[in-house]
């Protein structure tokens, strides 16, 4: 029997969410979970040369609040627009069948529209081939401004260091590629298959 004597940690304290019997209780666990990346912070920015002012320029800055829950702010410092970031995995993918489901709500470009967005996905690790890791995912995202339904997905892979990402936006096609340098990420993007850019990220 775990103690509660009121003085630990909360998240400790619910640790024993984790070791129940129930889904539900499991999955309340981990999104009660502290991350176990003590970076917690992240920073992200993007500069497509080519777009718009309210794409040409975009940061968000998020904290991992748990192994479960992102949240941040994104910003458009040429508009200065600002609005919610949230991604929530609210189910974990196990070792057989089961994808993850990520929610979240954000702020990107669309075509030549930016917009909030809510979205569903669902995720899976697919295979390894040449030490190549591939996920796939899939799902549908609500466009604010073109008050729409699309369906979104795309293939994601890792060796090493290095990661790639094709996509599909509900609107456009995008495919980036990353090389990771410790808590530095630099990425190469192709926004709409067609106007180049360069995104880069730190946690810290």
């Amino acid at each position: 029997m775990r103690g509660r004597s009121g003085g630990g940690d909360v998240f400790e304290d619910l640790a024993f969410l984790e070791e129940s019997n129930s889904p539900i209780l499991r999955n309340l666990g981990g999104f009660l979970k502290k991350p176990e990346d003590k970076k917690g912070f992240a920073l992200y920015s993007r500069w497509v040369p080519e777009k718009p002012d309210h794409g040409k320029v975009y940061m968000n800055l998020s904290y991992q609040v748990t192994d479960n829950l992102r949240a941040g702010l994104d910003w458009r410092p040429l508009t200065g627009d600002v609005s919610p970031l949230i991604n929530f995995r609210a189910i974990s993918e196990d070792d057989g069948w089961r994808p993850a489901l990520i929610l979240g709500m954000s702020n990107d470009d669309f075509g030549d529209i930016n917009s909030d967005s809510y979205y569903a996905t669902l995720s899976k690790h697919a295979f390894v081939v040449e030490k190549v890791n591939v996920s796939v995912y899939g799902g549908a995202t609500f466009i604010r401004e073109l008050d729409e339904i699309r369906p979104v997905g795309g293939i994601h892979w890792s060796r090493g260091a290095w990661s790639g990402l094709l996509m599909y936006s509900g609107v456009d096609e995008h495919i980036s590629i990353s090389r990771r340098l410790g808590s530095h990420t630099v990425t190469f993007l192709m926004f709409d298959l067609k106007l180049p850019g360069m995104a880069y990220s730190f946690t810290f």
